[in-house]
């Protein structure tokens, strides 16, 4: 038992450095590039130490993106090691199995989800909008203005002329109509203000009735309450790219638009992304398990790190691929999402249980 434990620790320990040595070599790496390409898009305004600032901001988010890379070149390169040492053949004559090596290679993979999670959740969704603050040379709260924004409530459709994440609102518009879609009020409002869940109030509004006789009553007030169940942040949402919202943001704004609209495509493929992602790295390492065990043991650590290069990237190739496409066709991207993790879940489990 003491014994499995030091091999437990030994394996779990090379693999561990070796997937953290491939994302900060590769977080380097494209660090370097992106700001020698921001370089080309200096600008009055936007000078060198501001190109530094966006790249630097846009890391967390960069480095999200080559996670699960960097797990499978680690995996590679960790348990490449530990079969060129000889390890792996001695400890399958001591009777360790094939499995357990590959859970204790998965032991730091895991480590990598916790930590892709904390970063989309807490970290990406400011450092973000930091970076487009800098880019743009605006505030992050005037990055938070919408203009021309339409919703829908049911029966209800909310014109907003401008609005910003303090829940202000300018020149609003919201006409209701009956289950039959028959005009029943226009009405017309100078400003808005957000003051509580599901409550506004509006100034120098002017709303027209549609009578069931068929006249019109016309009614101004200096001010008046409009229940909508519109929220600043749900409004702030709208400026921000549905891969830079935090999963929570991303599950409370679909809820939203899913409980009084419809959610648009591009939401619910982002949505499954973020959701398939952990299992996108822990399928790559078993991949990568199962090339060192499998046809690629008797092959030079350049070999195998070659391959591994051309199967990560030709995964992500074939997910880009089928999320667009799923935003053409009618079934969910839920599909177009995981049939790529199924299929790569299939190949590694095979060559795996060949190996055995």
């Amino acid at each position: 038992m003491l014994a499995r434990k030091i091999l437990a620790k030994h394996v779990t320990k090379t693999t561990a450095l070796a997937m953290l040595g491939a994302m900060l070599i590769l977080a380097v790496l494209q660090v370097l590039f992106t700001y020698l390409g921001e370089l080309g898009a200096l600008k009055p305004g936007y000078g060198a130490w501001q190109a530094f600032q966006f790249v630097m901001f846009g890391a967390p988010y960069y480095l999200n993106l080559i996670l699960p890379i960097a797990a499978l070149i680690g995996a590679v390169l960790g348990l490449g090691a530990l079969a060129s040492n000889s390890e792996l053949i001695v400890m399958r004559a001591a009777g360790v199995s094939l499995w357990r090596i590959v859970g204790w290679v998965m032991r730091p993979a895991l480590l990598l989800v916790v930590f892709s999670f904390a970063l989309t959740e807490w970290v990406i969704p400011y450092t973000t909008e930091q970076a487009k603050s800098v880019k743009s040379n605006h505030s992050v709260a005037a990055l938070g203005e919408v203009k021309g924004y339409w919703t829908r409530e049911g029966q209800r459709f909310i014109y907003i002329d401008y609005a910003n994440s303090q829940g202000n609102l300018k020149q609003v518009q919201v006409i209701d109509f009956d289950p039959e879609y028959r005009l029943k009020s226009l009405l017309n409002a100078e400003q808005g203000q957000f003051i509580q869940d599901g409550q506004w109030k509006l100034t120098n509004a002017t709303q027209m009735n549609i009578l069931a006789q068929g006249n019109a009553d016309l009614v101004q007030s200096a001010q008046q309450n409009l229940a909508l169940a519109l929220k600043p942040k749900y409004v702030h949402m709208v400026t921000i790219d549905p891969e830079d919202l935090a999963p929570s943001q991303l599950v409370s704004f679909m809820r939203y638009m899913n409980e009084y609209s419809q959610v648009p495509k591009t939401y619910q493929l982002v949505f499954w992304q973020k959701v398939g992602s952990p299992f996108a790295l822990l399928v790559l390492v078993l991949v990568a398990c199962s090339f060192v065990f499998g046809p690629l043991r008797q092959q030079s650590m350049g070999f195998r790190l070659v391959i591994a290069l051309f199967v990560g990237l030709g995964f992500y190739y074939l997910q880009d691929f089928l999320g667009y496409a799923s935003l053409v066709y009618s079934p969910s991207p839920a599909w177009f999402v995981f049939v790529p993790i199924g299929l790569m879940l299939i190949v590694g489990s095979y060559l795996l249980h060949r190996a055995k």
